[in-house]
């Protein structure tokens, strides 16, 4: 039986001996991608020569325990978002999809409802706290309008870099099940999921305080993981 406070020397990427260091310290750095398979290590022990990390079985076991248990399956070294930032670059996105949407829908309204534009303007002019009610092919076109932006926001930005313009700036990023950014197909999916949980009052978003990988609906829909950057 293998010894369980074995220490371990390591040799870095630039030539330099790091250690000693335990188990539990190496598990970390397996996590921050600092050692793994093909990483030069030896015991701490006198004329212990050096060998690659997967000659030593303890070590073996140490790197798949934390790819089975690591936030992001097989993916040790990415660290989950927190939800404070999460929820302040979403509510950004929304900020920005609004600046964008304001235009949009005057430009449309102008040219497909230009008797309901006219009757607004009077009807503010008259009685500002009192306009008049938007037709109902009107609320269509306004929702219809709106989801669509906020559907090829999400989605563009997030098949094209990995994260929205709030999320570069909160330094956050949404990658697959292998670590990369999402293809054009996950990321409209996690966008029209989204999207429902919109229109259910965000209740669906609320699943990311109740999982350790902190995972909306959508995430979970498209199989997506918010991370550091």
């Amino acid at each position: 039986m293998l010894p369980e406070n074995r220490s371990f020397l390591v040799r870095g990427d630039d030539g330099q001996e790091y250690g000693p260091v335990d188990l539990e310290e190496l598990r970390g750095w397996v996590r921050e991608n600092r050692a793994g398979l093909g990483t030069e290590v030896r015991l701490d022990e006198p004329g212990a020569a050096w060998s690659p990390w997967q000659n030593f079985p303890e070590l073996v076991a140490l790197l798949a325990h934390v790819h089975v248990t690591g936030p992001v399956p097989g993916q040790p070294g990415l660290v989950i978002a927190p939800l404070g930032r999460r929820v302040a670059a979403f509510t950004l996105d929304l900020i920005f999809i609004f600046i964008l949407w304001v235009p949009i829908l005057t430009a449309l309204a102008f040219a497909i409802m230009p008797d309901f534009v006219v009757q607004t303007g009077v009807a503010a002019s008259l009685t500002p706290f009192s306009p008049p009610e938007l037709p109902l092919r009107g609320e269509i076109i306004m929702r219809l309008v709106y989801g669509s932006l906020v559907a090829f926001y999400f989605a563009g930005f997030q098949a094209a870099h990995g994260q929205t313009p709030a999320k570069a700036l909160l330094r956050l990023r949404v990658v697959d099940q292998s670590g990369r950014k999402p293809s054009a197909t996950r990321s409209l999916l996690r966008a029209l999921a989204l999207i429902f949980s919109m229109y259910l009052f965000f209740l669906p978003l609320t699943y990311a305080f109740f999982n350790p990988q902190r995972r909306a609906f959508h995430d979970f829909i498209a199989g997506t993981y918010v991370v550091e950057a």
